[in-house]
């Protein structure tokens, strides 16, 4: 194939996947595995493994770096609270907590639960090595940044997305409509040179920023997120969702599904039917603003309150097929 040939080839590629991207709907990620962890065990100190994993779990779950020292005696007895684990040959703990006594071990120690919805972040990360040369990282190719990244995020229940072709001409007026682009729902722009990167986060909720090391981006963001949709285990309220364009069977087995299996929505009960609209109550933990922000994070329910705040407990939204 000659240079030309090849270079017209991946240009059309490009294209392609740019205009695929632009359709990507924008919508949260549901992780089905916050409650497991993989933890090396070190000069063979199994329980000492054990404790590393509870803390890793808890951090994760409730979205805050210092949960672990609000944990007290629970600490001393890790297994307690696990359901499967087992050992590799290459001496490491696979261990998966039960969900159920992590919440309440988390309810009794007054800390938040943060849901398995959780935000898609697309991650532009800008580059600039020792003799200069820039460069953007991206998702096709591995590298040591994006494993740095990665394995941090895993650790907060952070799901990352990155660009599959370096971003042109992008700043932080631009950062978030790139995001949405890749179906994410927040963008987290790093520009790293001399060893240090200066992060900005953008997203619905506005923007802050953060500078130090690869893995402060990615605590950045999820402390961020954890701020705005953890909600307290032992706070129960009662929120009325409104959800307009329900026509048919299919569209109604897809909303009631949908609230019923959202980490924040304990009960959903239908209260009312009128014409194409259906009114919900739900019992949820925290407040109907944080269940908002949560239903906000997928595109199957638009919100029809202009960005007003809830009016005594009382959401409407339209259903989108």
């Amino acid at each position: 194939m000659s240079r030309t040939k090849a270079l017209i080839r991946g240009l059309s590629l490009c294209m392609a996947w740019a205009l695929l991207a632009a359709a990507s709907p924008v919508g949260a990620v549901t992780l089905g595995d916050l409650y497991e962890t993989n933890q090396p065990v070190l000069n063979n100190a199994r329980d000492a493994a054990f404790v590393d994993a509870l803390k890793t779990v808890i951090v994760r779950v409730s979205g805050q770096r210092d949960a672990p020292a609000r944990l007290g005696a629970a600490l001393n007895d890790p297994r307690k609270y696990v359901q499967r684990f087992g050992f590799t040959v290459d001496n490491m703990l696979q261990v998966g907590f039960d969900s159920v006594s992590i919440d309440r071990l988390l309810q009794e120690s007054g800390l938040p639960i943060w849901g398995r919805e959780r935000p898609a972040t697309l991650v532009l990360l800008n580059v600039t090595d020792a003799s200069g040369y820039n460069y953007w990282i991206s998702g096709d190719q591995p590298n040591a940044p994006k494993d740095v990244l990665e394995k941090v995020a895993r650790e907060r229940g952070l799901p990352l997305k990155w660009p599959a072709v370096a971003p042109q001409g992008l700043d932080e007026a631009t950062a978030l409509q790139e995001a949405e682009r890749y179906g994410a729902n927040a963008a987290l722009l790093g520009r790293a040179q001399g060893g240090v990167v200066r992060w900005t986060l953008l997203s619905s909720e506005g923007s802050s920023q953060a500078s130090g090391g690869l893995e402060e981006g990615i605590h950045l963001a999820a402390d961020s997120f954890a701020r705005v949709f953890a909600a307290s285990g032992s706070s129960l309220g009662n929120v009325v969702v409104e959800v307009s364009g329900i026509g048919d069977l299919d569209a109604y087995a897809s909303t009631l599904n949908y609230l019923e299996g959202m980490t924040l929505v304990r009960a959903v009960a239908v209260e009312q039917v009128t014409g194409d609209t259906m009114r919900f109550k739900l019992a949820v933990r925290g407040d109907a603003a944080t269940l908002r922000r949560a239903i906000a994070l997928d595109s199957r329910l638009v919100s029809q309150d202009d960005g007003a705040a809830p009016a005594g407990g009382r959401l409407s939204f339209r259903y989108r097929p």
